[in-house]
């Protein structure tokens, strides 16, 4: 069954200016103005705005007059279509057919949800999902669902306006719940509504009662083809929005914030708009990266704080945490004013699974927990203090390995994860080989080594003729041990004069 569910967004400039900071914090009375810069007008305002008079289409200069502490901002229609274009990212994960509604009053997204319903547990759980996860990323909507797109979009928007409005699950009372809603909820010219209106024509059911003849000739057949996409008598195509294979967002602060720990707030507002974005791609973020901009006043560069991940996580739960611990040593140069998340990289997500074996379980709950703190110890300490080691595709045992970052990259071409298991490597290899004593032909290291196994030749690196720091190698190894009891992996020259080397311990 094909429903689709509008997002009617009536105060989205408003909502973008104050989503950086908790609803309890108590901003004052604020605006968001429009028109000329010198005789500018507010176009919204909020409830403290309008507790002390403050209305829309009233002067700036006159609001100004009402309040000595109005905070105003001009509208931004740009930041409001990167908002609108960021929440159909997030929406995705809901359904594969969403559209962006912009250019009027009000603006929002519109979602097919009849066929992800039986997905989610129904269609009152996953409505009731979306407005709860919109509310998260600090937005919020008037909403509501009938069987065609604009349908839909019509009783969302007469939500909108507070009046009151029935949703509809099928095409056959449909126009009854169309008929009580006012001609204001169309985006028809205000001659039209007017002439309408001096007519004694409010409603969509009184229009509807017309002669149809008679209304298209006055009023024009586009009017009546508007009515029939709504009652479903006419097919009404949607642009389908198509998602970005990266995710790039941003949050404007309305407040300096010269803490890094200031910043977790509206981090979290965008980790939760990334965890919808990476929920409709099925993937994961391995690294990502917030920059926090000191505008244009300060000369200090953006902060970046970035995150590497140990594998592929879109929890905005999780994520939040990494980023407090990596906060908490973080300073700021200078006051913030605008924090951005971008995703440096992705990768297939892969959830964990249950299994009918509780000790196949355990083992997969126990790698989840080292993961989980190597990707906390990144955090905190940084990526210079922490890091594991990869196997490379080099018989030379010093060009084996490599250090690399905490996050796995399993598409990388010439790694691999393991040793063949035949060859006998110890766990601490010497970065340079140590010279051992020789009494005669026989090796020492605190006293005459016995050969336990061996010898493994190691003739390697002729590809790297000329290069000083990896040098060919032409080598007998041996596992030897000394009085002592330590073993140890050593290697003869084969050249002349057979020099013999320690270069590792086993434990």
């Amino acid at each position: 069954m094909t429903l689709w569910f509008a997002l009617c967004l009536p105060a989205l400039p408003l909502q973008l200016a104050t989503r950086a900071l908790p609803r309890q914090l108590d901003l004052g009375p604020f605006v968001i103005t429009e028109g000329p810069s010198e005789r500018p007008w507010v176009s919204f305002c909020n409830e403290a705005a309008h507790a002390i008079g403050i209305a829309r289409t009233m002067k700036l200069a006159a609001a100004q007059a009402l309040a000595r502490s109005l905070t105003a901002w001009p509208r931004q229609p740009d930041k409001e279509h990167q908002a609108l274009h960021e929440l159909a990212c997030w929406a995705y994960q809901f359904s594969s057919k969403v559209t962006i509604r912009s250019g009027a009053e009000p603006s929002g997204l519109l979602l097919e949800t009849g066929g992800s319903e039986r997905l989610f547990g129904g269609l009152a759980p996953l409505h009731r999902r979306i407005l709860n996860e919109l509310a998260q990323l600090g937005y919020r909507a008037a909403c509501g669902h009938a069987p065609t797109p604009r349908a839909a979009w019509l009783i969302g928007s007469a939500r909108a306006e507070g009046l009151r409005a029935q949703d509809a699950t099928a095409l056959d009372p449909l126009q009854d719940c169309l008929a009580p809603l006012p001609l204001s909820v169309f985006e028809w010219d205000a001659d039209t509504v007017q002439t309408l209106r001096t007519l004694g024509l409010t409603t969509i059911g009184q229009v509807l009662a017309l002669p149809r003849e008679a209304f298209a000739r006055r009023f024009g057949p586009a009017r009546l083809e508007e009515l029939d996409r709504a009652l479903g008598r006419r097919p009404d195509p949607q642009t389908a929005f198509a998602p970005p294979v990266q995710f790039d967002a941003c949050i404007d602060l309305p407040a300096d914030m010269t803490q890094a720990a200031q910043l977790m707030f509206p981090a979290h507002r965008l980790l939760h708009s990334l965890e919808g974005f990476l929920r409709g791609l099925n993937a994961g973020a391995v690294e990502l990266v917030f920059t926090a901009h000191h505008g244009a006043r300060s000369a200090q560069a953006a902060t970046r704080i970035g995150l590497a991940l140990a594998a592929p996580e879109r929890d905005a739960g999780r994520l939040a945490q990494l980023l407090a611990e990596r906060l908490e040593r973080t300073a700021l140069p200078a006051p913030a004013v605008r924090l951005a998340l971008a995703v440096e990289r992705l990768a297939p997500f892969q959830a964990l699974n249950a299994s009918l074996l509780p000790p196949s379980q355990d083992r997969m709950q126990a790698a989840l927990g080292w993961l989980q703190l190597a990707e906390t110890l990144h955090a905190r300490l940084g990526s210079d203090r922490v890091f594991q080691l990869q196997a490379v595709d080099d018989h030379r045992p010093e060009h084996a390995y490599q250090v690399t970052p905490v996050c796995v990259d399993r598409d990388k071409p010439g790694a691999c994860t393991t040793a063949p298991a035949a060859q006998q490597r110890p766990l601490m290899i010497l970065p340079v080989p140590q010279a051992l004593t020789q009494h005669g032909a026989q090796p020492g290291y605190d006293g005459p080594l016995a050969l336990l196994a061996g010898p493994e030749r190691i003739e390697a690196g002729w590809w790297d003729v000329g290069d000083p720091q990896r040098p060919v190698v032409h080598r007998d190894y041996f596992v030897a041990r000394n009085p002592r009891g330590q073993t140890l992996w050593i290697y003869r020259e084969l050249a002349q004069p057979h020099r013999w080397y320690l270069h590792g311990f086993f434990s």
